[in-house]
């Protein structure tokens, strides 16, 4: 029989000191993306002892994991996410901690509450989100074949069940010109900042004609030697985003070619050197937020009035998305002024709000999972809508 909702939400009680040591621990020892040994052993150990089968990843992703709880039935597939990377400098500014905790929490509740009257549930800790794109080499590695659905929670400025997140590419440009005195024979000098400026120019001018939501931003990231010398080498790294992979596309293609343009304006040669790495758009599946909303206000987190489309940025949840149908609610951890990869937000990751937000965050997400093993109609509907998006 299905536990209530009251059921679920005491047993994230009862293991809410479990809970909160693993984020404490995780959040005291920041890990970048790939290096996550402490982080991944501790999850592994700590599932391991709850029952569940881990299987530890190799090579490159050898900080992954999965831990598997087998029911006696075939189907459906649920997975929770974890993810623990940090960032340069500030840490866990975005939280990842709480991300791991909430889904080791969810898990254990989810397996603890239904024992083996339930399918396949699975803890998948993915690395590497924080520009690594380690869900990218997980979903090339089959890690996420036969899922059926899979759902995470991320801490946030704001509370939001559904969101869609931007498409991006990083790309870096280098430009070559002839290096001369800049006073004595400035005309015999070919100036390769006068490149990377006018590229800045030329994307500045095209931003009136980009698709909404889109975006570029770039840095200088060489400007010369010194102002006496006609600069023979300048570079710049640029990112561009969409919400559509029409978009995207167009957005991408319009930064090339002012790339480029500037290269033949200025006389300079450009190399372009793009980051393998591009993450997807997200479109998450509204069928399993419906579901997640429902039992997040019953866990008494109330959502913010926004849109999809508002204050969004770009994960490899995207590319998840594109192959499983998924879900990245967000919950609050501090005030709207708060916001991610700030010192301020990794204040908010540790305080009171944050970590009760991320146990009733973990109790919907529980609840939820709880949902799709007894409803094989919500699991064939949460599908349904998968494949009419693709």
């Amino acid at each position: 029989m299905k536990p209530s909702f009251r059921k679920i939400e005491a047993e994230i009680k009862k293991l809410s000191l479990s809970i909160l040591g693993i984020s404490g621990k995780i959040f005291d020892n920041p890990e970048l993306n790939y290096e996550e040994k402490f982080s991944s052993s501790l999850m592994i150990a700590e599932l391991r002892k709850e029952g569940f089968s881990v299987k530890r990843g190799k090579a490159k992703l050898k900080t992954a994991f999965e831990a598997s709880w087998k029911g006696r039935f075939k189907k459906p597939t649920i997975a929770i996410i974890a993810e623990y990377d940090a960032l340069p400098e500030i840490g866990h500014a975005c939280g990842h901690n709480l991300i791991a905790a909430a889904a080791y929490g969810a898990g254990l509740a989810v397996k603890n509450l239904l024992g083996k009257e339930c399918g396949m549930l699975k803890i998948i800790g993915t690395p590497a989100e924080e520009g690594g794109g380690g869900k990218m080499l997980m979903i090339r590695d089959g890690w996420f074949d036969g899922v059926d659905a899979a759902m995470m929670v991320h801490p946030s400025n704001k509370t939001r069940v559904v969101a869609r997140m931007l498409a991006i590419m990083e790309v870096e440009f280098h430009y070559y010109g002839k290096a001369s005195h800049a006073a004595a024979h400035p005309e015999l000098g070919i100036n390769a900042l006068d490149a990377v400026l006018s590229l800045f120019n030329s994307v500045n001018a095209m931003r009136q004609q980009m698709p909404n939501f889109s975006r570029v931003h770039g840095i200088v990231t060489h400007g010369g030697d010194a102002p006496n010398i006609i600069p023979e080498y300048a570079s710049a790294k640029f990112m561009a985003r969409g919400l559509t992979m029409p978009d995207f596309e167009l957005v991408s293609k319009k930064l090339m070619e002012c790339a480029h343009g500037a290269a033949k304006s200025t006389g300079c040669r450009l190399k372009t050197v793009k980051n393998r790495l591009v993450y997807l758009p997200f479109e998450p599946n509204r069928t399993l937020g419906k579901i997640f909303a429902k039992n997040l206000k019953s866990a008494g987190l109330k959502e913010d009035r926004l849109g999809e489309t508002e204050e969004i940025g770009s994960s490899d949840i995207g590319n998840l998305g594109q192959v499983v149908p998924a879900l990245h609610p967000e919950f609050a951890v501090g005030d709207r002024k708060t916001v991610n990869h700030s010192r301020g937000f990794l204040k908010a990751v540790t305080s009171k709000k944050g970590t009760d937000n991320m146990l009733k965050a973990a109790t919907a997400m529980a609840a939820t999972v709880i949902d799709l093993f007894d409803s094989r109609e919500s699991v064939k509907k949460v599908r349904e809508e998968f494949r009419q998006a693709r």
